[in-house]
Parts: structure tokens; C-alpha cells; sequence
């Protein structure tokens, strides 16, 4: 009997751990927003009027996106796309053209928020590059900081600077 509460008891503490674990590597967006929840859950906790695109297929992967334009990311000027497969909030994608904010400014904020940035490691990345861009192609400037379960990518090209926030752990990136 005591070796069956004694193991009872280890495994309550390695699933105790195991929570804890999850909880912290959890990322969360502004207004509590986590990778997973359907567009109901965002829209609930989101403020704001928005525009829902029912279907657009960006590459191999459909997305259904959930946009808010005129908006603010961190005090900053923004639009903001959530972007889910099928219900489920798999990457989200701020727009900082209104910011008028250079790659430099952006990334030194995210790294010191999130860690050290690197080039962008497409094997990882998967089909999550559809994410970043329409047709799957990275162009102009482009660093990635993982954290977690996440990949940020800081994109720049000829017009504004781009925050992609990627769940790595979404079915959809290895499909």
C-alpha cells in the first residue's frame, strides 16, 4: 500500500510539474489572447471593430483571418491580423506601418523582451512561412527570435515593418 501511494504521489508531481512547465512556455498576446482559441474567444477578449475573411488561401494553406486595422500593439500603431486554420489561432501578424518604426528599432525591443534574434530557419518554419507571406517567399529583411513554442519573425520590406507571431506546435506547420 505504501509503495502505491508513493508512487500516486511521485506521479501527482511530475504532472504538478508538467503544468507549471506548460503554463510558462504559454505565450500570450495582448488582452490574454493564446494560440488555440477559436475566433469567438479572440473576438470576446479583442475590442475594436474588426473584418472577418472567411477563406483566403495563402500557398498550400487556408486561412480564415480575423483583422483589426487602426489598432495599437504595445502603445504603437498597428493592424493586426489573427490568422486561424480551420478555428484555431495559429499565428498572428502585426502590421507596424503606421508606426514608421526602422527593423533596427523593432527587433532591439523584441530581443530584449523575448531573447536574441537570428536568420529565419524556413525548416522550422514549415508552412508557417504562409503566414509570414502570401506566396511562401521571404523577401527583404527578416529575422526570427523562438520562444518557446513560438517563432517571431521581424519582417521588413520597401514599405513597413511586420511582427509574425507563429505557434510552432500548430498542427498545420508540418502538414
Amino acid at each position: 500500500m505504501k509503495k502505491i501511494l508513493a508512487i500516486v504521489m511521485a506521479l501527482a508531481m511530475v504532472f504538478a510539474a508538467a503544468t507549471v512547465l506548460a503554463e510558462e512556455n504559454t505565450f500570450t498576446f495582448r488582452n490574454g489572447v493564446t494560440f488555440g482559441l477559436n475566433m469567438d474567444q479572440v473576438m470576446d477578449m479583442e475590442t475594436g471593430a474588426y473584418e472577418i475573411e472567411n477563406e483566403h488561401t495563402r500557398g498550400r494553406v487556408t486561412f480564415y483571418e480575423l483583422e483589426y486595422e487602426h489598432t495599437t500593439v504595445d502603445d504603437k500603431p498597428a493592424d493586426l491580423t489573427y490568422l486561424f486554420v480551420g478555428n484555431e489561432l495559429v499565428a498572428i501578424r502585426v502590421d507596424l506601418e503606421e508606426y514608421a518604426a526602422t527593423f533596427d528599432q523593432v527587433k532591439a525591443a523584441l530581443t530584449e523582451k523575448y531573447g536574441e534574434s537570428a536568420p529565419v530557419d524556413l525548416a522550422k518554419l514549415g508552412n508557417g512561412i504562409y503566414a509570414v507571406d502570401d506566396d511562401g517567399r521571404l523577401e527583404g529583411r527578416a529575422e526570427a527570435i523562438i520562444s518557446g513554442n513560438v517563432m517571431i519573425i521581424i519582417e521588413a520590406d520597401e514599405e513597413d515593418v511586420n511582427v509574425i507571431y507563429i505557434d510552432l506546435n500548430a498542427a498545420y506547420i508540418n502538414a
